[in-house]
């Protein structure tokens, strides 16, 4: 995937890529194509729901963490403990473990299929949340990622469960749970 980025580029660089993680196992394909390609300086933002951000707990306590439980309604992203590697990363690339709640993921759904005409479920919403809700903005403005003027390559998967019914009962859950 990678690789086809690059070519599509030519000789512009990426101001960051962005994806959801659960299990660890995109992020870590994600970033073993980012150093194939020779972009091992180009920033990751891993984006979680809270309720389901092992991958944050790990990043704070430098090994991965087991969660209690799984509360978010980004089901996609149910992983209660990410895979050792995508610790390892957080060593050797630049990589923002960022959380946003359920009903901004949800949110971000809705924006995506207003702007898109295409249907994703939570999991997918969380790293759409990264643009919609202003993540990959607040990092700029913090001075943690520095825009180069490239674009933001947003990494979505999961769309598969998502139907119009499922994206109204995510947008009741989220709303009765406030």
């Amino acid at each position: 995937m990678m690789a086809e980025i690059r070519e599509c580029l030519g000789s512009s660089r990426p101001l960051a890529v962005v994806t959801c993680v659960g299990g660890g196992g995109l992020l870590c394909g994600i970033l073993q194509g980012l150093h194939e390609v020779g972009w091992k300086d180009v920033p990751v933002v891993a984006m979680e729901t809270e309720g389901a951000a092992s991958y944050k707990a790990a990043s704070i306590e430098g090994r991965p963490v087991t969660l209690q439980a799984l509360t978010s309604v980004a089901t996609s992203l149910g992983a209660l403990r990410v895979c050792q590697r995508s610790v390892d990363y957080l060593h050797e690339h630049t990589i923002f473990p960022e959380v946003v709640t359920d009903k901004e993921a949800v949110d971000a759904c809705f924006k995506f299929a207003d702007d898109h005409r295409m249907l994703v479920e939570p999991a997918c919403g969380a790293t759409l949340a990264g643009i919609y809700s202003g993540v990959i903005a607040r990092l700029i403005a913090e001075g943690r990622l520095v825009d180069n003027g490239g674009p933001v390559m947003v990494i979505v998967c999961g769309g598969s469960s998502a139907n119009l019914a499922a994206l109204q009962k995510w947008k009741e859950i989220v709303e009765a749970n406030g």
